[in-house]
């Protein structure tokens, strides 16, 4: 019997300048936020180098990070979102995304995957 696991991109930019203070709100608040959020793993991602490894892809930016977090099932990662939208405190730390690191070009991917 095949189950689902889900995983969960997303992906923005932060200000050069604000990088190493949402580095340090990632290590010391998210991953604990999420992995207590029915998330079963946290991760994030910096590029490592400006550089084009073929002719079709986007130069990648310093400031550009991946966030990927791992959820059982489609049921926990809605479970987390509920939890989110329902909890004053939960809502504060999503939304220090925005009001304190000033992301911007955000792209989201929930994809399935089954194991």
């Amino acid at each position: 019997m095949l189950k689902d696991l889900i995983l969960v991109q997303w992906s923005c930019e932060v200000l050069p300048e604000k990088l190493e203070d949402f580095l340090k709100f990632a290590r010391e608040k998210l991953k604990p936020f999420y992995e207590s959020h029915n998330c079963k793993r946290y991760e994030l991602f910096m590029p490592t180098e400006v550089k084009k490894y073929f002719p079709y892809q986007f130069t990648q930016k310093k400031n550009k990070y991946t966030e990927q977090m791992i959820f059982k099932d489609i049921e926990d990662f809605e479970k987390f979102f509920e939890a989110v939208e329902n909890d004053t405190h939960l809502r504060e730390i999503v939304e220090n995304y925005t009001k304190k690191f000033n992301v911007s070009s955000c792209s989201f991917t929930i994809l399935n995957q089954k194991v």
